[in-house]
């Protein structure tokens, strides 16, 4: 019997244009995950429409300041992670169940803080992961599989090499030989299709609008969006609640649209989002 597969994505930094993003997710019936800080040295959206994103999709907190954790002090940090946790509860009026350290940096010392923060799961920024959310203790980390980013052989090498992450080195030598992100994506989707796993896109809006990248970001949601109806479709948070229910990455429970999207939303499905703010591996990374 093959594994479930599923389809997730998740946003970082709250920029304004974010909603962008929002509405070529509601274009294609994906799920959205969007970390949040309440500041940050770039644009952040207003608390306004950081309500009206999250009538659709999950909130995640993303510390109340962008802080790097591992630049701050214990306190510090501690309260950079249950303050985020609870800012963006009484901005959204929703529960939120989700953190992600920026830029993913983060130690283990603070899966404490997390946890007693009450978060359900931890995203990082671990690459070209089909893994499910792991357990460490009752906190669940979440990796990623693809950045909607160009990228250099150089920079997976590196974060491979940080997380000795040997499975994920193996799978981007299977579908990564062209270091072009969109056919990375599409690679790998065909084999979470086949074999089960967690495809998770997730990026920045800044940065794809930097890059130029909205065309080929488009391209990728058209091509989730014609397997969403096919694979368990869900927020970040949607899988993580899952796997806490039923002790694996299995059939999910129901799921509501309170930040907890269904797997699959009803054909037409539009949500109101207002406007737009605009030694073989040695060698090959030697190459790049």
């Amino acid at each position: 019997m093959t594994p479930a597969a599923f389809i997730t994505t998740s946003w970082d930094d709250g920029h304004p244009l974010d909603f962008r993003v929002a509405e070529m997710l509601a274009r294609h019936d994906l799920p959205g995950t969007f970390y949040v800080p309440r500041s940050a040295d770039r644009e952040t959206m207003s608390p306004a429409r950081l309500r009206d994103l999250s009538a659709t999709f999950e909130i995640g907190a993303h510390t109340l300041t962008h802080v790097n954790l591992n630049r701050a002090t214990d306190p510090e940090a501690q309260g950079e992670i249950a303050g985020s946790k609870a800012w963006v509860e009484d901005t959204t009026s929703r529960t939120c169940v989700m953190f992600c350290p920026p830029a993913g940096k983060y130690s283990r010392r603070h899966l404490q803080p997390i946890r007693e923060a009450g978060f359900v799961g931890v995203r990082t920024v671990e690459l070209v992961s089909l893994d499910a959310p792991r357990p460490e203790g009752d906190l669940l980390v979440m990796p990623t599989t693809v950045q909607a980013h160009p990228h250099g052989r150089l920079c997976f090498a590196r974060n491979f090499a940080r997380r000795a992450a040997r499975r994920n080195l193996r799978l981007y030598l299977l579908h990564g030989r062209s270091s072009d992100w969109v056919d990375l994506a599409r690679s790998i989707l065909f084999d979470v299709l086949e074999r089960g796993g967690v495809f998770h896109l997730w990026g920045h809006s800044w940065e794809i609008e930097e890059a130029g990248q909205w065309h080929r970001l488009e391209e990728v949601f058209r091509f989730l969006g014609r397997f969403a109806g096919e694979v368990n479709a869900l927020t970040n948070g949607g899988i993580c609640q899952a796997i806490r229910a039923t002790g694996r990455a299995g059939n999910p429970p129901a799921m509501d649209d309170a930040g907890h999207p269904p797997a699959r939303r009803p054909p037409g499905y539009r949500p109101s989002l207002g406007p737009t703010v605009m030694d073989e591996s040695a060698s090959f990374f030697r190459q790049s």
